[in-house]
């Protein structure tokens, strides 16, 4: 019942926002061919496969054990489809309110990325004035490369935040964690001289833990906050951000408070365009993303993990050839896992290489290839993964 009330209101939705000139539906489709390549440790495997108990299952105090090899050729993609509905109405000529709602999914088998949370991208309503524009809702954290609000985009990596399991960006050797929050306040100033300031904050989730609910805002649950700036220029653009995940005192994931810091944008020389970006990370649950996400492994009978600190780079590079752009970038990371006294350092690089042609405004053809190494002291060996993906992207 609860699932047909839902595609009702969707559909009822998506109907309106044919009716009404200021509403419109979005989205974009990406499908391929992808081929990846694994050698990981325990507990590690793209694309949603790493899972922090096998982690720790594989670690016998001292290594971290290998999963063993993978190859898979299958329908594969760069990124995730979305689709959704967005909108706004002109109260007066100072107010404008608006909404998104942004649903993500496979184009491979049509089912939802996240089966819990059905816009899970984004989902909020927004008020934009003079004053600035103050959003409400679910939606990206600033430290990310995603959606309306986070700032490390293709502003600061000709591939986003990274593209399939591994190939460019700057998450695979930093990390991704804690990417979208509910019960999320977002505030965006107005642009002064190229300047603009972002303030997030969250009040967290209801949990439920052995039977008792805990409210969201309550000090027994996680809470984001996060502060940046960007400035953008005629041929630049900066971006600087940090955030800080509070724990709760019953529903932390780690023992202490998660903090990151983020810099990062690019320069336009003409003939291509440069990009650089630094991550600092203390005390997060995991580093990377996808193939190359991997938890802080804790002793047994340790109850909580204090998490990695670390740091990451990355530079990259894109130019326009043969009517389409060709990518590159490359990414370095090292740092330590805190839970351990004795081999707990590691460093990571990841490389990618891309093309992408547009066959119109809307419709583009790519290729795309990475590869991640890993030399961590607490892994049993050293351990990498290669892709290769060859794809289509449509938006409308």
């Amino acid at each position: 019942m609860k699932k047909s009330l839902l595609c009702a209101a969707v559909l009822a939705s998506f109907a309106t926002a044919s009716a009404a000139a200021n509403v419109e539906m979005f989205g974009m489709f990406d499908q391929g061919l992808s081929y990846l390549h694994e050698d990981l440790a325990a507990g590690m495997g793209g694309p949603n496969a790493a899972n922090e108990s096998q982690a720790n299952a594989g670690f016998d105090g001292n290594k971290v054990a290998l999963a063993g090899r993978k190859n898979v050729f299958t329908q594969g993609t760069g990124n995730v489809s979305t689709i959704g509905v967005r909108g706004k109405e002109k109260i007066n000529d100072d107010l404008t309110v608006g909404f998104h709602l942004e649903h993500a999914l496979f184009a491979d088998s049509g089912a939802p990325y996240n089966p819990n949370i059905f816009f899970e991208r984004e989902s909020s309503v927004y008020l934009d004035s003079s004053w600035g524009q103050f959003k409400f809702g679910r939606m990206p954290a600033m430290t990310t490369g995603s959606g309306t609000t986070g700032l490390f985009n293709s502003r600061t990596n000709p591939f986003g935040a990274g593209w399939g399991n591994m190939t460019g960006g700057w998450k695979f050797v930093g990390t991704l964690a804690t990417a979208r929050h509910n019960n999320m306040i977002n505030y965006k100033s107005p642009v002064m001289n190229g300047v603009q300031l972002h303030l997030q904050h969250s009040f967290g989730d209801d949990k439920t833990v052995d039977g008792e609910t805990y409210k969201e805002g309550s000090s027994k649950v996680n809470h984001f906050s996060a502060l940046g700036v960007t400035v953008t220029g005629e041929k630049y653009f900066v971006a600087a951000a940090v955030d800080w995940l509070k724990m709760g005192s019953v529903t932390g994931a780690v023992e202490n408070d998660s903090y990151k810091a983020i810099v990062g944008g690019h320069y336009n020389f003409g003939a291509f365009k440069a990009y650089a970006a630094v991550e600092y990370m203390d005390n997060v649950q995991y580093i990377g993303g996808y193939s190359t996400k991997e938890f802080a492994v804790r002793p047994q009978g340790q109850a909580l993990t204090k998490g990695f600190d670390g740091w990451a780079f990355a530079l990259g590079a894109d130019t326009q050839v043969a009517g389409g752009k060709a990518m590159f970038s490359v990414g370095y990371g090292f740092g330590e896992n805190q839970n351990l006294t004795d081999n707990k350092d590691y460093s990571r690089v990841n490389v990618g290489l891309g093309y992408l042609y547009p066959l119109s405004r809307r419709t583009s053809v790519y290729a795309v290839g990475g590869y991640f190494w890993e030399d961590a002291d607490f892994n049993a060996d050293e351990i990498y993964a290669s892709e290769v993906i060859l794809g289509m992207m449509h938006r409308f």
